[in-house]
């Protein structure tokens, strides 16, 4: 028996008014008890994020991300302060490794025109970009400007101050600004913007940043967002590539809160709490994505997919699931496993119920070529009501499985616990249990353990966060015993 190779792909982001950032998986308390929270009607907006992405075992992967915005509106007067950190290594090589600070300060002259100036530092280790430093002033207009919707444009001139590839320079440079924001409804937005720097006597010497995201609000201080970033460098130091592409999903927390609905020019986003919903009958589905993706310099990508359906009625139930999980680094495979599974169960009285199932599992990178289980098992639901469920099960199954290119089978015993439970209207906690025993071998045994917490932002979207753990006591040759798995994304309920 062995084991999959642990994947921790985890992305957060921040809720702004402005649509600058993506990303920080600091804890929300943490977040609450910085001293710079707002009080209500402060002009000034905090956000704090990041990301965070994990795989050891087979594979050795890191990726994470640091963000930070404060933007401010008061009167005539607006700026934003921020900073990001992306950083990723394969096998103890780092792949990603830049870090961004910038700012900038504006004064309207009316309602639509404004003036201002900006500074920004950039350093990328993978671009060979030592330093990139620019600063200047700008002239800016809102072409629109209400509740729902703002689109400004902005110019002007600047200085820039780099060393790329171990050279330095300076010059002359300008600055193209476009920001634009806009409320889908009452618990959604969309936001992007463009900044493109060239230099003034040469525009064949140009940086390009431009980012895109949706928000969408799950409570007071946390919404989905995902963002993409794009970068574009004409001039890369020697060998290095021009474009870096970055992908993220992820929960978004403000600092403070979404401001209440009377807060002057501020559309609140904040949801209303219901009672929870009775668990469905019938056939219920749900299929989850969880994606991140970094592209250029960086090469990384993961993908996770999960599929659960379970249908129920007064006399029988039926389960069925799958999860696959996949992730590369600069073209090389390091994670590769899909699991399914199947189970039938027919009650004897309200509680008590016998059953049959079947167990597959692959993994590439754990070498474990196939393992298929067919079981049988009779069981009793301790808990079972509209709301939650509780189940313990055993009995007997046999094994086929092929491990480290040594195929065996052997007779074995099967024991599960499953736990579901709907928090609320939108919230919903499922959790089991599994062992898998040989009993002619005390050694060779395998636990399972998985959790996931789906919260709706729409009647048939959620947003997941799972988490897994496989102890294999007999893995294959040269592999660990130990995984775990935590995975943030979409879930689509059918």
């Amino acid at each position: 028996m062995t084991r999959i190779p642990l994947t921790l792909c985890s992305a957060l982001g921040l809720f702004s008014s402005s649509p600058s950032f993506a990303g920080s998986a600091s804890a929300g308390e943490f977040l609450k008890s910085l001293p710079i929270s707002p009080a209500p009607g402060s002009p000034w907006e905090v956000t704090g994020a990041a990301s965070l992405g994990l795989a050891k075992g087979n594979a050795d992967n890191l990726t994470y991300s640091f963000q930070l915005l404060a933007t401010y509106e008061k009167n005539d007067n607006e700026g934003l302060l921020g900073a990001d950190l992306f950083y990723s290594e394969d096998n103890g090589v780092a792949t990603t490794n830049s870090f961004r600070l910038f700012g900038q300060y504006n004064h309207l002259l009316n309602d639509r025109f404004f003036v201002g100036s900006f500074g920004s530092f950039l350093t990328d280790d993978i671009a060979d970009l030592d330093y990139r430093f620019d600063a200047g002033l700008t002239l800016g207009y809102y072409l629109i400007k209400n509740d729902t919707t703002k689109l400004s444009f902005e110019a002007g001139p600047g200085y820039t101050w780099e060393e790329q590839g171990s050279i330095s320079d300076d010059y002359f440079s300008l600055r193209f600004a476009q920001r634009f924001e806009h409320s889908l409804s009452e618990r959604s937005k969309i936001w992007q913007s463009v900044t493109i720097t060239p230099e003034a006597n040469d525009f064949d010497n140009i940086l390009v940043i431009a980012e895109a995201g949706i928000d969408i609000l799950l409570t007071e201080e946390w919404s989905l967002r995902n963002t993409l970033r794009y970068q574009f460098d004409n001039t890369p130091a020697t060998g290095q590539g021009e474009d870096d592409l970055l992908l993220l999903t992820g929960l978004s927390y403000a600092l403070g809160g979404i401001p209440e609905a009377d807060d002057p020019g501020r559309k609140t986003l904040k949801p209303q709490g219901s009672e929870p919903e009775a668990i469905q009958m019938g056939w219920s589905t749900t299929a989850g994505l969880a994606l991140s993706l970094a592209s250029g310099n960086s090469d990384n990508l993961f993908l996770g997919l999960t599929f659960d359906s379970a249908y129920r009625q007064k006399a029988h139930e039926t389960f069925l699931a799958a999860n696959y999980g996949f992730s590369q680094n600069d073209g090389d495979t390091s994670a590769d496993s899909l699991r399914a599974s199947a189970q039938h169960n027919r009650f004897i009285g309200d509680k008590f119920f016998i059953g049959a199932g079947l167990g597959y599992f692959r993994d590439d990178i754990a070498d474990v070529g196939y393992r298929i289980t067919p079981t049988t098992s009779a069981g009793y639901y301790l808990i079972k009501n509209d709301e939650t469920t509780l189940s313990l099960e055993a009995g007997p199954s046999y094994t086929f499985e092929e491990v480290g290119g040594v195929s065996d089978d052997f007779f074995s015993i099967t024991a599960a616990q499953k736990f579901t439970w709907e928090l609320s209207d939108r919230m919903t906690f499922n959790q089991n249990l599994g062992v898998i025993l040989d009993p002619s071998d005390s050694d060779n045994y395998i636990f399972t353990a998985n959790v996931y917490l789906d919260t709706d932002i729409t009647a048939n979207i959620a947003w997941r966060v799972a988490a897994s753990w496989t102890s294999d006591n007999t893995p294959a040759p040269g592999r660990k015993k130990d995984d775990s798995t935590l995975t943030t994304g979409l879930a689509v309920k059918f």
